[in-house]
């Protein structure tokens, strides 16, 4: 079969472009191709476009607390194509099957809209997968009676069922771990990390922590598991030769947690001449609990330059409460990342159900005194998660997906108002700004 992936466009207030590469086709392409078939990717979202859009109905309210405050968001955009030229680039492909990625929660209309649309258009089979597919595939179907099949978990394990099921052969067993993504099918130097080629990749899968709020586990289940270093450094060699990336970017849940395979990895990166010239990061964010000084030194080594902490809150108890790993002197860790050279970005979660407007502005304030960047997480309706099973979500707020997102501002609780959560999240931009000002006098000074 010919057989083209799609990236559907998404419209926000704001995207982070450097997180979109997309691995998960790039997968799913890996394991059709196995499988014998011809595949195609298409990624909407390069090259990188966006135009400005009405801010949907849903997400009105969201005016009177934006405007006039320097530290919002001040329009809504489409970052990506027009659907009629994602239709004529599908129909240039002439395909037997569409795969339409459905990653996020928040943009499933997008998605939505581009399925109908090929569909009607068409009259190919269209399926779809990934994370939001796997966490709603019912609510999704009955939404969309007229998609193929919505596929659930891992590629390498849904793909093979689906082929064999509908004739397209495809019986063998697939182990993930000794899978590379198809990257020659990615565009062209179109993922940028600054002025340097970059790309993403992933090292592991699932987490062995239980987090409330985390959505791991409904795509990779319970545990973690690694692939091998060696197939690994392959990965990251044939894209430094062949597309000429000079920055790595891992996506896991836990890249660190365990420590004999990171520290085998990172020696395998500082011992290859051209690997150790490049930068490699973790955007996706690091559980500080893993880490310490020896490692830190290490990483520095590897190419890693900054450090994306998921910090979550300071309060011990709500740490406890929500199932957040055991925790290691903060402060002595960022004090020693500092000193080596690293920049440190530490992720506070604002609005969890538990919090208190206090208890986050402290968290907040404290992380500025250790001289980090403060990222600011407007907690969201975490599909599939421990938590959302026990929020009181009201039946419009579990169907209105356009608002599982931190941009909304969408869930508010007995302790914080939507107000509040703007508050606090403009609190924390101005801060950033203020310390970063600070720091370019007293250097200029210096």
């Amino acid at each position: 079969m010919r057989i083209i992936l799609i990236q559907p466009a998404l419209e926000d207030f704001y995207s982070t472009p450097i997180r979109f590469y997309p691995l998960g086709l790039l997968y799913v392409a890996a394991v059709l191709q196995r499988c014998g078939h011809s595949v195609a990717v298409l990624d909407c979202l390069t090259p990188r476009r966006q135009s400005k859009k009405p801010v949907p109905p849903e997400l009105q309210y969201l005016q009177p607390l934006f405007r006039d405050n320097p530290y919002l968001f001040k329009a809504y955009y489409r970052f990506g194509a027009e659907d009629d030229d994602i239709l004529r680039r599908v129909q240039a492909w002439r395909p037997d099957l569409i795969g339409i990625s459905s990653q996020f929660t928040a943009y499933f209309d997008q998605t939505a809209g581009l399925a109908r649309l090929l569909h009607q258009q068409l009259r190919v089979p269209v399926i779809l997968g990934g994370h939001h597919a796997t966490a709603f595939s019912a609510e999704i179907q009955e939404r969309l009676p007229f998609l193929h099949r919505v596929l659930t978990g891992p590629a390498e394990s849904a793909l093979p069922v689906f082929l064999r099921e509908s004739g397209h052969g495809a019986a063998e067993e697939i182990e993930w771990r000794d899978l590379t993504p198809a990257h020659a099918l990615a565009p062209e130097g179109a993922y940028r990390f600054g002025k340097r080629n970059g790309m993403s990749l992933v090292a592991s899968r699932g987490c062995p922590f239980r987090c409330d709020f985390c959505s791991v586990h409904a795509m990779f289940d319970r545990g973690i598991s690694y692939r091998p270093v060696a197939t690994v450094i392959d990965e990251m060699r044939w894209n430094l030769i062949h597309k000429k990336v000079r920055v790595f970017n891992f996506e896991d849940d836990n890249l660190s947690w365990d420590r004999s395979w990171f520290v085998e990895f990172l020696h395998a990166v500082q011992n290859d001449p051209e690997l150790a010239q490049c930068e490699l990061t973790a955007m996706n964010g690091l559980s500080y609990a893993t880490l310490d000084e020896e490692l830190l030194i290490e990483m520095k080594k590897a190419g890693f330059r900054q450090l994306n902490l998921a910090y979550v809150t300071g309060d011990a108890g709500l740490q406890k409460h929500y199932h957040r790993p055991g925790q290691v002197d903060f402060a002595a860790l960022t004090a020693a990342a500092r000193r080596l050279g690293f920049f440190v970005t530490a992720y506070v979660i604002i609005g969890l159900p538990e919090q208190t407007f206090s208890e986050i502005k402290e968290s907040i304030d404290y992380l500025l005194s250790l001289g980090v960047l403060v990222g600011p997480s407007v907690f969201y309706i975490p599909p599939a998660s421990a938590l959302y099973r026990r929020l009181p979500l009201t039946e419009a707020m579990r169907s209105q997906w356009s608002l599982y997102r931190s941009s909304a501002f969408a869930v508010e609780t007995e302790h914080l108002t939507r107000a509040q959560l703007v508050e606090l999240f403009a609190y924390c931009r101005r801060r950033n700004l203020e310390q970063r000002e600070n720091s370019k006098t007293i250097a200029t000074n210096g």
